[in-house]
């Protein structure tokens, strides 16, 4: 309990008038009887604050999207008669961008005041989330400060927000287009389609010698390309993606690109499947589709972290040429290492080609580009610019020496990651290069 905002101003309004004795009669009988129900006032609040019973009521685990503006409510009430002016005020765990907010509000007798907090969190994982405290007056005079309702928790998941809205919009267009149908495209996938007559052209594998046994003529099959094939995410954690870009880490919108592709894969019917690598490679979660597979994949995606610790892309090939034994699209996001380490990540392209198709998205720094191709005006300027320019050249290098060996390289600022990835899936699906 401590004085209200109202308090002082009074006091000093008091004093004034009593200032004014000399030349106003009774002013100071009046100031005198002005301080006396001023106290009496300000103790009869007290009492009332005293006795006034605060409750907060507040969902026990809230589920935030990353890098997202949201809303977390609190409910507050009270058992007063009387209208209280109150003040609720939340410290924040590190996940969240501010470290404390502060919201007012009148909670009227028998009614609730709900205060809705604008967060945006900056890091994935659970944090407990303290009581808030409460300050509440009636009259100003008199102030109670007070912790109101129990710890809760905060769970900062992947941007889900992001794959909600995609989610609209897809639904949006495949109801335009209700009615069609799509028609399964012959090839030399692996799915079987039928079994026909023998032609001259055929190939001699395709023959079916049980069912030509039985009909006393050439039987061939036939196939058509898949429409459930495998995709790999590998997610780098090394320390180049511990680097910041904006609110959160580059980790961070790999993650948040990698649950909004696994929606999409999802929708194609395709299987796929998640894992994160640094110095050594993580099982993660194998291939799979359907909404509990989804589940999987966005908790195994929260606890991916980045560590200062070196990126091993040789480990990774190989673990990925143990692990797949068909052909699947091996998206790699990650950022170019430095000169001396740029060969080991073109080593394991050349190993996992032409077996697989490597699809490496590079979150690349804006700055480096603009730094490269700035004019400079003092000698300071110019040395920046050199080696910026040095830099960006030897990406540009490797980059063209990876689509050599094969690989599909998209290069991209890390905000754009995950859109960026899904079109280059898409782009991979429609010229059907798995």
């Amino acid at each position: 309990m401590r004085p209200g905002p109202l308090i002082f101003p009074c006091f000093i309004a008091l004093f004034c008038v009593a200032a004014l004795a000399p030349w106003v009669p009774y002013a100071a009988h009046v100031a005198f009887a002005g301080m006396v129900v001023l106290l009496l006032a300000m103790v009869v609040e007290r009492i009332v604050l005293g006795r006034t019973t605060f409750r907060a009521e507040r969902r026990g685990v809230s589920a935030l999207s990353l890098n997202e503006e949201q809303l977390l409510p609190l409910v507050v009430s009270s058992d007063s008669p009387r209208a209280l002016n109150i003040t609720v005020r939340q410290m924040w765990p590190h996940v969240i961008e501010a470290r404390s907010s502060t919201l007012t509000g009148v909670c009227s007798p028998g009614e609730t005041l709900r205060l809705d907090f604008k967060i945006r969190s900056i890091e994935r994982g659970k944090e407990k989330l303290p009581a808030p405290y409460v300050s509440a007056t009636c009259l100003g005079l008199a102030e109670r400060i007070v912790s109101i309702g129990t710890e809760s928790e905060l769970d900062v998941l992947p941007n889900l927000r992001a794959v909600r809205r995609l989610h609209a919009q897809l639904n949006q267009f495949i109801l335009r287009g209700l009615g069609t149908r799509a028609a399964a495209k012959l090839g030399k996938g692996r799915e079987f389609d039928r079994l026909r007559d023998y032609h001259n052209d055929d190939d001699f594998r395709d023959i079916n010698w049980k069912a030509s046994a039985r009909h006393n003529k050439l039987i061939v099959r036939e196939f058509r390309t898949d429409r459930s094939q495998d995709i790999l995410v590998c997610v780098d954690r090394g320390h180049r993606m511990a680097a910041r870009a904006g609110h959160i880490t580059k980790v961070d919108h790999a993650i948040n690109g990698s649950v909004l592709l696994s929606y999409i894969c999802n929708r194609m019917e395709d299987r796929m499947g998640m894992l994160s690598f640094g110095a050594d490679v993580e099982r993660g979660i194998g291939q799979g589709r359907g909404m509990s597979h989804m589940r999987q994949l966005t908790a195994f995606a929260t606890g991916v972290q980045a560590d200062y610790i070196h990126t091993d892309y040789l480990a990774l090939a190989a673990h990925v040429r143990r692990r797949l034994r068909h052909r699947s699209l091996i998206l790699i996001m990650t950022d170019l290492p430095e000169t001396g380490g740029r060969g080991a990540l073109v080593k394991a392209v050349r190993l996992l080609t032409p077996q697989h198709l490597p699809l490496i998205v590079i979150l690349s720094d804006p700055a480096l580009e603009a730094s490269a191709h700035f004019k400079p005006a003092n000698k300071k300027e110019l040395c920046r610019t050199l080696v910026a320019h040095d830099v960006w050249m030897e990406r540009r290098q490797t980059i063209l020496e990876l689509q050599r060996y094969g690989a599909m390289v998209v290069d991209t600022t890390p905000e754009d990651a995950g859109i960026d990835a899904i079109n280059a899936y898409i782009d991979v699906k429609r010229r059907q290069l798995l």
